[in-house]
């Protein structure tokens, strides 16, 4: 049998290792980038170029403790991080450039130390 790696082994930012998303909680979506001359003509017909792919990874994490959130606050906080995970396209682990949207951090109990659903949007550079 092939070694079990851990799904927090797959997902770094600027090089450290994120929590582990929760279960369905990383959205991989590729985006279109259609040049300025896109749009509908008077048939009705689309023209445009693709003049590039961008991809999104929408990750949302289970309950977490403070350090945890603290951990992913620092990481998303630069204007843009270094993401490396596994690339769909073609199924190989890979580092690009993305900024973070704005991130949402659900207190579960501060009285635990726990948030629940903690959630941010990488985009491609």
């Amino acid at each position: 049998m092939g070694k079990e790696v851990s799904y927090s082994n797959m997902l770094k930012i600027n090089n450290i290792r994120m929590p582990e998303p929760a279960l369905n909680g990383l959205k991989i979506s590729k985006e279109k980038i259609w040049s300025k001359n896109t749009g509908r003509v008077s048939s009705g017909e689309m023209v445009g170029d693709v003049v590039a792919r961008k991809i999104t990874l929408s990750i949302q994490w289970p309950r977490l403790t403070e350090e945890q959130v603290a951990l992913i606050d620092k990481a998303i906080d630069p204007a843009f991080v270094s993401v490396y995970f596994k690339n769909p396209n073609t199924n190989k682990y890979e580092t690009r450039t993305f900024y973070a949207g704005t991130p949402t951090y659900p207190v579960y109990s501060y009285a635990l130390g726990k948030y629940e659903g903690v959630a941010v949007d990488l985009i491609e550079k």
